[in-house]
């Protein structure tokens, strides 16, 4: 199945990403080994990723997905533990290949997930913003149209983002500042919509992909 597929690939990149990282430090297989971690910026970035991975492909029930939690919040969230949430992505990965976890519904909506995320990553990584930002604009939508229906808001054919976004907020989903967030990111989906690259950057389209995959792993369920 194309969609299994497309999980275990992201599940090898996000670890091998993590062990790339790790290879700069006393890094032994299973803990660091001196008081000198990875920085924190790389270290949340990779978590997000790896924890939205885990809810869409094993369930937020399930136990990788709240040991990987709690690991994260031991230490005041240190980069310390990278190592132990590596073992778990790890674990849930070779739960997957041996097909324990094959949940087809929510692998179905991970793979249109990780698709888009991996496409907008690729582009902007070869310097192409504006269809980036739209890529990831487009998962944010779908994101919210998920949640809507969720919470039993209902929908037109062609819901606005931004009225979506006001919905949700109203039933308090979620509060202002993740409001004012989903705002600014559909401002720069829209700038890029509409050819004008001037109004954000690279950077903009970075944390806004990132961010995406963080509200994803937090709020849909």
């Amino acid at each position: 199945m194309e969609a299994i597929e497309n999980i275990l690939s992201r599940y090898a990149k996000l670890i091998s990403d993590a062990r790339g990282i790790l290879a700069k430090y006393e890094y032994n297989g299973e803990y660091l080994t001196r008081d000198q971690f990875p920085s924190p910026l790389k270290y949340n970035k990779w978590y997000a990723s790896a924890k939205h991975l885990v809810s869409i492909s094993c369930g937020i029930k399930s136990v990788h997905y709240q040991q990987l939690e709690a690991i994260y919040q031991e230490n005041l969230k240190s980069s310390y533990n990278m190592p132990a949430c590596l073992g778990v992505l790890e674990a849930a990965y070779e739960d997957i290949k041996a097909g324990l976890l094959q949940n087809y519904r929510i692998l179905i909506t991970a793979e249109v997930f990780v698709d888009f995320i991996n496409q907008a990553e690729y582009l902007l990584a070869e310097n192409y913003k504006l269809p980036a930002a739209v890529l990831a604009g487009a998962v944010l939508e779908d994101a919210l149209r998920t949640l809507c229906i969720d919470n039993g808001i209902s929908l037109s054919d062609k819901p606005k983002l931004d009225w979506m976004n006001s919905e949700l907020a109203k039933k308090k989903i979620y509060n202002k500042n993740v409001h004012k967030q989903i705002t600014a990111w559909a401002g720069i989906r829209n700038s890029a919509a509409h050819g004008k690259p001037d109004e954000f950057n690279e950077i903009d389209v970075k944390n806004m992909i990132s961010g995406i995959i963080n509200f994803n792993s937090n709020f849909l369920r």
